[in-house]
C-alpha cells in the first residue's frame, strides 16, 4: 500500500450527508493543493523545525521604516485631534471629516502599487498603520481593514487583469471604499448552499445578480463590492458541480437595496448590513478570474487578509499594557499600589508578555508576506488564531485589573471626573476577533 502524495488531501466522505460532502468538496477543490514555497507551519506538522525561515528574525530596512514612521505619525495626529472613539461607539458614526482626512493620506490605497496611484506599502508598514488605528478606535480599524484586506483592492491586486487594475485601483487613492459580499442570511458562508445567482444575459454582455448578502462590512457605504454568486453549473466527472464566481459591482448600481444596518455588541461604528440584489447588471468585464474560481479567490485573499487581525490585536493589547501600568502604579489599596501586590504584578506580567508575543507573531508573518518566497497559508491561520485568542485574554485580565472601573463606560468615568479608560468598549470591540476571518473554535475535550 503506497502512501498518498503529501500535497494531496484525502478525505473520507462516505459517512457524511450529501449536503456536508458537497460543501466540503466545493471548498477543498478551491484550495491551493501545491506547496510551491517553503512553509514553517507546514514543516511543524511534518515533524520538522525549519529554523532557517525564522532566523535571523527579519527587520525593516531604514528607508522602509521611515516611510512607516511618517505615516503612523500623521495617522496619530488625525486621531488625537479629530476622532473621539467613545463618541463613535455611542453614535455609531465615524465622522466624515475623519474618513476624508484618512483618504487624503492615501489610507484607502495603502497596498495599491504606486503604478496605480497607491502608497505601495509593504505588509509591515500596512500593519504598523493598522496597529496604530486599532489602538485608538476598533470601528475605524475595521473600516480600513475590511476595505483594504478583503475588499476590492486585494483580490484585484492578486487576480485582476491589467485593464481591471487600470479602471479601478486609482479610484481608491481618491478615497473610494470597498466591501466583500459572501455570507447569506440562511446559508452563512457555506458555498454549497449559496443562493445568490449571476446569470449571463442573452447578449453575453452582462451578468444579472439576484440574491441577498448579510454582514457586508462597509457594504452600506461601499463604492465597489466584490460579490460572490453562483454562475451556470458544470458537469465534472459525471456530477453537476456548483460554480461560484466573483464580480466587481459598483455600489450605486440600480437594483441594489440596503435593507438593514446591523447593530453589534462592539465595533458599533461600522457600516455593516443586509443587502438585496435584484437584477443588478454587471458587465462581463467585471468578472474576476473566470467563472467558477470565485471561491479560490476568496481563500487566497484570506491568507494576507488574516494578517491584519494580529496587527489590530497587537495595537489593542499595547493599549492595555499602557493603561494597566499607569493604573497599577496609581491605584493604592491596602497600603500599596495594586501593581505591587502579587496578584497585580502577575497580571501585569501576563498582559505585557502576551502582548510581546502577539506583536512578535504580527511582525514575523508580515515580513514573511513581504518576502514573497514563503507559503504563509498556515502561518496566517496560526497567527489569526493565536493573536485573537490571546488578545481576548489580555482584555479580560485588563478588565479584572481595573475592577468596577473596567466595567464602567469611559464616558461615565469622564463625567464623574476620572480618567476615561475605554476598557469596557475595547472588550466589546475585541470579542469579534475570535469569529471573523475564520472562527477559532476548538474541539472540546472529552
Amino acid at each position: 500500500m503506497s502512501l498518498p502524495d503529501e500535497n494531496k488531501v484525502v478525505i473520507d466522505t462516505s459517512k457524511m450527508s450529501d449536503a456536508k460532502a458537497s460543501s466540503l468538496q466545493i471548498t477543498e477543490s478551491a484550495r491551493e493543493s501545491v506547496w510551491q514555497h517553503p512553509s514553517f507551519g507546514k514543516s511543524l506538522f511534518m515533524g520538522e523545525f525549519n529554523k532557517e525561515i525564522l532566523f535571523p528574525f527579519p527587520e525593516q530596512s531604514s528607508d522602509d521604516e521611515k516611510i512607516g514612521d511618517d505615516l503612523v505619525k500623521q495617522v496619530r495626529i488625525i486621531f488625537s485631534e479629530q476622532l473621539d472613539a467613545d463618541l463613535v461607539d455611542e453614535t455609531r458614526t465615524i465622522p466624515d471629516e475623519v474618513i476624508q482626512a484618512l483618504a487624503k493620506l492615501g489610507l484607502f490605497a495603502m497596498k495599491v502599487s504606486k503604478e496605480y496611484g497607491g502608497l505601495g506599502l509593504t505588509q509591515v508598514n500596512y500593519n504598523r498603520v493598522m496597529m496604530a488605528i486599532a489602538s485608538h478606535c476598533g470601528s475605524t480599524a475595521v473600516l480600513i481593514s475590511a476595505h483594504q484586506s478583503i475588499g476590492v483592492p486585494q483580490p484585484l491586486k492578486l487576480f485582476g487583469t491589467v485593464e481591471q487594475k487600470k479602471r479601478f485601483l486609482p479610484r481608491f487613492r481618491e478615497g473610494a471604499i470597498s466591501a466583500f459580499a459572501l455570507t447569506e442570511p440562511s446559508v452563512g458562508s457555506d458555498p454549497a448552499h449559496m443562493k445568490t445567482t449571476a446569470t449571463l444575459n442573452e447578449q453575453g454582455t452582462h451578468y444579472l445578480i439576484n440574491g441577498e448578502k448579510l454582514w457586508c462590512t462597509n457594504g452600506l457605504i461601499a463604492d465597489y463590492l466584490v460579490v460572490m454568486a453562483c454562475t451556470a453549473p458544470k458537469v465534472i466527472k459525471g456530477k453537476e458541480r456548483k460554480q461560484i464566481s466573483a464580480f466587481i459591482v459598483e455600489g450605486n448600481s440600480p437594483g441594489i437595496e440596503l435593507v438593514h444596518r446591523c447593530d453589534f455588541m462592539g465595533i458599533r461604528g461600522i457600516q455593516n448590513g443586509l443587502m438585496r440584489f435584484t437584477d443588478v447588471a454587471v458587465p462581463v468585464e467585471n468578472l474576476l478570474l473566470e467563472e467558477g474560481r470565485g471561491l479560490k479567490l476568496a481563500l487566497a485573499t484570506l491568507n494576507t487578509g488574516r494578517l491584519t487581525l494580529p496587527a489590530a490585536c497587537a495595537g489593542m493589547a499595547k493599549q492595555c499594557v499602557n493603561m494597566t501600568r499607569r493604573w497599577g502604579g496609581k491605584r493604592v489599596q491596602w497600603g500599596s499600589a495594586i501593581g505591587e501586590h502579587e496578584k497585580g504584578s502577575n497580571r501585569l506580567a501576563f498582559i505585557a508578555s502576551t502582548t510581546l508575543a502577539i506583536e512578535a507573531v504580527t511582525w514575523l508573518t508580515s515580513h514573511l508576506a513581504d518576502k514573497g518566497d514563503v507559503d504563509i497559508r498556515m502561518e496566517a491561520a496560526m497567527a489569526k488564531m493565536f493573536c485573537s485568542e490571546m488578545a481576548w485574554q489580555v482584555v479580560d485580565e485588563t478588565v479584572q485589573f481595573f475592577g468596577g472601573r473596567g466595567y464602567e463606560k469611559a464616558l461615565s468615568l469622564k463625567a464623574r471626573g476620572e480618567l476615561p479608560f475605554p476598557i469596557e468598549r475595547m472588550m466589546r470591540d475585541c470579542r469579534i476577533n475570535r469569529i471573523i476571518e475564520g472562527t477559532t473554535d476548538k474541539v472540546a475535550k472529552p
